[in-house]
């Protein structure tokens, strides 16, 4: 597990350096494509990027308590939560997929019937401002939500997904342990009750 957290912590350090790296030695004609990339977030993300980014970071801020909970403390009902959350935070960045879909399509139905005389000039202003009015914007996000929740619930099986099975089925053993325990003492005290009768 503390290998599989060092790979990513050191992919996520390389991806972080490479972009610094970028910055430092492109040219400045170059780094203004890097505005046009922030429209092109704009432009296919809207509002939602801000969303995802937020979801994204509470699910790894949740991960990352959870596999400290797992190799420390072991505080059942803690990690069962925070189980719990981490499948609400990925369910919660696919919605956020679906929701800005239906906001995308509507909003550029909106802007593509509020003028019927565009509808008649042909199909190429009809496109324009379907693009115009969130058609990118509702295909994008559907995109991103589908793929992103699915990597998300994929990093989670693979960073914490055998140390959750084994400390699930090590609770259900202690439970049942417990029980043989009880049960063993029960015994034991009817076979005293049994010879103090005898006597």
């Amino acid at each position: 597990m503390t290998d599989r957290l060092g790979y990513f912590s050191g992919a996520m350090i390389g991806f972080a350096i490479g972009l610094v790296g970028m910055f430092a030695i492109l040219p400045r004609n170059d780094i203004e494509l890097f505005s046009t990339g922030s429209s092109w977030l704009a432009l296919n993300l809207g509002h939602s990027a801000w969303l995802f980014s937020a979801v994204f970071i509470f699910y790894l801020n949740n991960l990352r308590r959870l596999n400290v909970l797992l190799t420390r403390n072991r505080i059942f009902k803690e990690i069962v939560s925070l189980d719990q959350l981490s499948d609400v935070w990925i369910h919660l960045f696919i919605g956020i997929g679906v929701v800005w879909t239906a906001v995308g399509m509507r909003s550029a139905l909106e802007t593509t019937l509020a003028a019927p005389e565009a509808l008649a000039e042909g199909a190429g202003d009809v496109l324009a401002r379907l693009v115009d009015g969130g058609i990118l914007l509702a295909l994008t996000t559907t995109i991103v939500g589908a793929i992103g929740g699915y990597l998300m619930r994929l990093f989670k099986t693979m960073w914490l997904g055998a140390e959750l099975t084994e400390f699930y089925r090590c609770e259900d053993r202690r439970e049942m342990f417990a029980t043989l325990a009880h049960l063993s003492r029960i015994e034991m005290h009817l076979e005293t009750l049994v010879d103090n009768g005898n006597r």
